[in-house]
């Protein structure tokens, strides 16, 4: 069985990146002639007119890839009735939110409205059976969350849509950190033998690649807000089906590594608009990547950065996967350690200002005035 899966993934991945290059060629065109350009807002940091109807190419590729395969490979996704029922589901409200972002990419959507919708997505996928109900502790039990497991899946379903979006910023970085994360979900999903889960992974990462040799800098083409929405949809709510039900605090927890730069940067922008009383919705200039991209002065240098750093990320999510016990809580530590490094080391705090801030001021040797 496992074999057989392999073998579908593998042919997921090689067709879904070929038509995902045609695909994404024939809307780079169409996008020019009908002039579907990218906003320009002081925030961007490209300049000419740029399509931003990528996501287009990307899901088309993945739903025609995937509908395809399992026509030629005897219904390998779609392998039982609760299978069916729910990816059919899934599949509504991955629509919906393609349709959400691409609505906002043609005529713009204020922030309001956006998550007005996604909120109402992740109600939905609550009653149908993607919850969070128990979380279980690494020195034994179960804590049931009852009410609150409605309200984690909300935030997580949501922020992770969201954090894609965010961090969509410098060319190729979103379908770089993605093309890492759903690799390395495709892992997870063997590990814990999803297979049908993993073979929707290894189609993602194909339109992935298909989509990249447009995308890196000098971008031709965006993946825009139908693009980054539905990945982030997409490795969000199926990082829940990614183990058993008594196990989904590990799922959870390898999803977050392996997604940590992009939540790690909506959490700083979340608290530095709180900060400085600001709409939490607003937009700035002062992201992860922002930030790196002013200290390289390169897109490529800081986009590399940022993959390769995720790719260490995601490839202690596997370890994660493959360990039980205190050991992922040792690999969660060392990933909050590696992140406070990172922030540090871009600037977001100085450990002066922060023991300033906290009144031991008195303890800081005084600077010699000259």
């Amino acid at each position: 069985m496992a074999l057989k899966y392999l073998l579908f993934s593998s042919f997921l991945v090689f067709s879904v990146a070929f038509l995902s290059f045609f695909l994404t060629g024939l809307v780079l065109k169409l996008s020019r002639r009908f002039k579907l350009y990218d906003r320009n807002e002081e925030r961007k940091v490209h300049a000419g007119a740029i399509p931003r109807l990528g996501g287009v190419a990307i899901m088309s590729s993945l739903g025609i890839g995937i509908l395809v395969g399992e026509f030629l490979g005897g219904k390998l996704i779609f392998s039982g009735p609760h299978n069916f029922k729910t990816i059919i589901l899934w599949g509504l409200a991955l629509m919906v939110v393609f349709f959400l972002g691409l609505v906002d990419d043609l005529r713009g959507l204020n922030a309001y409205q956006k998550f007005t919708v996604q909120f109402a997505i992740a109600l939905f996928l609550y009653f149908v059976g993607f919850r969070i109900e128990n979380l279980s502790l690494p020195w034994g039990g179960n804590l049931h969350l009852g009410m609150w497991g409605l309200l984690l899946e909300l935030l997580w379903v949501v922020g992770v849509m969201n954090a894609i979006n965010i961090i969509d910023g410098l060319d190729g970085l979103a379908a770089g950190i993605s093309l890492v994360a759903a690799f390395s979900m495709f892992i997870v999903f063997f590990v814990h033998g999803k297979y049908p889960y993993g073979a929707v992974m290894a189609g993602v990462g194909g339109a992935l690649l298909g989509f990249l040799p447009y995308n890196l800098h000098p971008a031709r083409i965006f993946m825009g807000d139908s693009g980054s929405l539905s990945l982030g949809f997409i490795l969000g709510t199926l990082a829940m089906k990614s183990s058993e039900k008594a196990n989904l605090t590990v799922s959870l927890s390898v999803a977050f590594v392996i997604l940590f730069i992009p939540l790690m940067d909506t959490a700083l922008a979340l608290l530095r608009r709180w900060k400085n009383k600001k709409p939490l919705f607003s937009a700035d200039n002062d992201h992860i990547h922002h930030r790196l991209f002013r200290k390289t002065g390169s897109q490529g240098k800081a986009v590399l950065i940022l993959v390769l750093i995720s790719a260490l990320f995601s490839f202690n999510g596997v370890l994660m996967a493959l360990v039980d016990g205190y050991p992922r809580v040792i690999s969660i530590l060392i990933t909050f350690l590696v992140g406070f490094l990172v922030v540090w080391r871009l600037d977001y705090f100085s450990f002066r200002d922060t023991i300033n801030s906290i009144g031991l001021r008195t303890l800081l040797p005084k600077r010699r005035v000259t």
